[in-house]
Parts: structure tokens; sequence; C-alpha cells
């Protein structure tokens, strides 16, 4: 076969080929929707504290102040440093670093006594208790930010149910009055009130696909997602023993739990034995010390020595006892207290804020509660409404605009107890969130 009918062979293939794949697609034989992904307000949490980078930065923050009490342990364990050296001296053998010149040379130090180290070992450990809780923190706050999320979005689908049906009863109603116009029974300004009515359905419904677009978006960024996936949401529920507990009871098991209060805590403590270690700088030190040197007889030690010995050693205790060093202690002594003050004026701070943080979250959970339930029989009672115009229509003592404007009114009653129920699940939210315990009661 020549080239010119092998390349139209090849086209006449692809052709075929094409046209198969479209069939099938048209038939149903290839389906390019991507899957529904079913997802629950708790797995939706899960995923995004398994993924998040806030959590991991903070994980990794925590993992290396655990580094950091392991360093600073090591500060009363034993020291070994080992070496050699080249040099040449003329004469009488100088030191070299304070030692006398070997060809190798073994060097070890163990603390005995040191109020400075025991200190800053834990203060380390304080500090390592700190960037735990704030990983706690972080959770915490995560979590708030992704149900609050998934909530916002099932409200917006909800939404878009509810101003789609809204349209459709506008533009309904819109097509009526024009028709009653052209028969010269309603005047042009009852018309122009249609019209304002289908624009005002069209923009909630508007409003709703873009909050639904941008809440989809920033769910799939949390819990890692693909762009391209369907979600298939479930009502959230948010249930806990804390939203019965008083206000009292709330605050002291906050100051027990709250990440915050204890990291703060935890930060306090640490600072004090910074203050302990600077103080025990001025406080003596006892060391054990033990050096082997291996020496030559090219550094002329027989020549000034009585004795050339060719291994040495030595041990002993060392004591050092501070005598004068000007002001620097006492003035970091005085950095560290005020350091202190400092961190325990943040914790009363801190203590206030969420005392009242609580007091108003219970309060506008409260006041969200009473709206819900006041939003369902309100609705309840327009429904009740709707019935009774219903039956008074087929009785003709009603006309058909008059059972469309009550049918109108439960609409706005079904958006006014979904925004009702939103804000009651944020309140519980925000409840959760300021007590630290989101990310424990929605997984």
């Amino acid at each position: 076969m020549n080239k010119p009918a092998a390349m139209r062979v090849f086209v006449l293939t692809a052709c075929f080929a094409c046209a198969d794949l479209m069939a099938a697609s048209e038939s149903g034989g290839l389906d390019f929707h991507p899957e529904t992904r079913p997802l629950t307000l708790q797995e939706a949490v899960q995923m995004t504290l398994a993924r998040s980078p806030d959590v991991l930065l903070a994980e990794a923050r925590s993992a290396r102040a655990g580094e950091a009490v392991r360093e600073s342990r090591s500060l009363n364990r034993p020291q070994i440093v080992t070496g050699t050296g080249l040099a040449y001296n003329n004469g009488y053998p100088l030191s070299m670093e304070g030692a006398a010149p070997s060809i190798f040379q073994i060097s070890a130090s163990q603390a005995v006594f040191s109020k400075k180290n025991n200190n800053l070992i834990r203060e380390a450990e304080e500090a390592g208790k700190a960037a735990r809780f704030g990983s706690d923190s972080a959770r915490n706050e995560l979590a708030s930010r992704a149900a609050l999320t998934y909530c916002e979005l099932y409200r917006a689908r909800k939404l878009i149910s509810i101003a789609s049906a809204a349209l459709n009863a506008a533009r309904k109603q819109q097509g009526l009055v024009e028709a009653l116009l052209d028969a010269g029974k309603l005047r042009p300004v009852d018309l122009a009130a249609a019209k304002t009515a289908t624009f005002s359905a069209q923009q909630l419904l508007l409003v709703a696909e873009e909050q639904a677009k941008v809440a989809e978006t920033e769910l799939k960024d949390l819990t890692g997602l693909p762009e391209t996936a369907a979600i298939d949401l479930a009502e959230p529920q948010v249930e806990s023993p804390v939203f019965e507990l008083p206000a009292a009871t709330l605050y002291q098991q906050a100051l027990e739990r709250a990440p915050e209060i204890l990291q703060a805590e935890s930060d306090i403590r640490a600072k004090e034995f910074h203050l302990k270690a600077e103080q025990g700088e001025s406080l003596p030190q006892m060391d054990i010390i033990t050096q082997y040197a291996l020496f030559s007889r090219t550094n002329n030690y027989d020549d000034f020595f009585n004795r050339f010995t060719r291994n040495n050693f030595l041990i002993g205790l060392s004591l050092q006892v501070p005598v004068f060093n000007g002001s620097r202690i006492s003035a970091r002594v005085a950095q560290s207290r005020q350091e202190v003050s400092e961190a325990r004026y943040r914790l009363q701070r801190t203590q206030s804020d969420l005392k009242m943080s609580i007091e108003r979250s219970l309060s506008a959970m409260r006041i969200a509660r009473g709206a819900s339930e006041l939003a369902r029989n309100d609705l309840a009672a327009a429904r009740e409404t709707v019935r009774i115009s219903e039956d008074l229509m087929q009785e003709g003592r009603i006309s058909v605009k008059e059972l469309e404007d009550s049918r109108s009114q439960i609409e706005q009653k079904e958006q006014a107890v979904l925004e009702a129920d939103h804000l009651f699940l944020q309140r519980k939210l925000e409840l959760l969130r300021a007590v630290g315990s989101a990310a424990s009661a929605i997984q």
C-alpha cells in the first residue's frame, strides 16, 4: 500500500472511531459526568483535619518543640569530644586551645549540679506542651470553619430550590397578569409589579447560586476533593451536651479543656522556669571532667620535662562559683520576671474574653433556637392558611389570585425557616469553638 492510500485509511478509521464514540455518548453507553460523592458533615470535618496545611503546620511546630526538649535534656548528659590536629612548635611545647599538643585527644564532661540546666530542660518541656496545645487550637478552629462552610453550602442549595420555585411562580403570575391586562381587566401598574416580583426572584436565585458556587469551592479546597467532583450533601446535624449546660459550668470546663487557655498556662510555666534558669546562673555549677591525650616526642616534651609519657589522662571534679559579672545576671532576671508578668496578664485577658464569648454564644444560641421554632410555627400557620384558601376557592368565595398570593407566602416562610435553621447551626458551632470542643463534638 502506497503512502497516500495508507493516510486515507487512517483518516477513515479515525472518523469511524469518533462516530462510534459520539453514538455511544448519545445512547448513554459512555458517561462523561463525574460520579456523585456523598458527603456528611462529620466526613467533611475529618477529611479537612486530615489534610489541612494549617493542622500539618501546627503538628510540625509541635514536633519541632519535641526535638527542642530532647536537645535541652542533653545538657545534663555526658558530653564527649574527640579530635586531632597538626602543629609545629619550636622550643617549649606551647598549648593549643588550652590543652597540650597531642596526636589524639578525648575530652568528656558530665554535669553533676546545675540549677540552670535543670530549669532550662523544664522550660523546654513546657514549651513543647504549649506547642501541642497550639495544634489542638488549630484543629478546633479548622473544624469549625469546615462545618460552617458545609452548612453554608447546604443552605445555599436549599435556597436555590426555593428560589427556583419562586421564580417559576412569579413567571406564571406575570403571564397571568399580562393576559388579564390584554383583556382590560388589570392596570399597567399591576404588570410592573409582576415584573418586579419576577426580577426579585431572579436576583434571589442568582445570589443563591453564587453563594453555593463559592461555598462548594471552599469545601472542596478544605477536604481535598477534586474540583470536578459532584458533592451530595446530607442535612447537617450538630448535637452535644454542651448546649444544655449553664454558662458557669461551660466556663469551668473551658478553663480545663480550651486549647488557648492550656497553651497560655504552659507558656507561663515555661517563662517561670526560664526565670529560675537565669537565677541559677549565679549559683555554683559542678561537673565531672575527664580527658585523655596521646603525646608525641616531636613536640620536644623530653627536652623540657624530666619524664615523657606517651599516654596521659585526667579525671577530676570542676566546681565553678560566679563571683562578679556586673549587672548581666540581675538584668536578665529582671527581664524574665517581666515576661512572666506579661504572660499572666495575657492569660487573664484570655480568660475574660473566653467568659464573655461563652455568655454571648449561649445567648445568641438561645435566641436563634427561639427564632427557628417561631419560623416553623409561622410556616405551619401559612400552610394551614393555604389549605383554608383552597377550600374557599372551591366554594367560589375567593379568587385564584388570592389563592396564589397565599401560596407565595409559603415560599417566603420556607426561606425564613431555612435562614433560621442555618443561623441556629452557626450559633451552635460558635459555642463549640468558644469552649474548644468543635473538633471532638463534630467528629
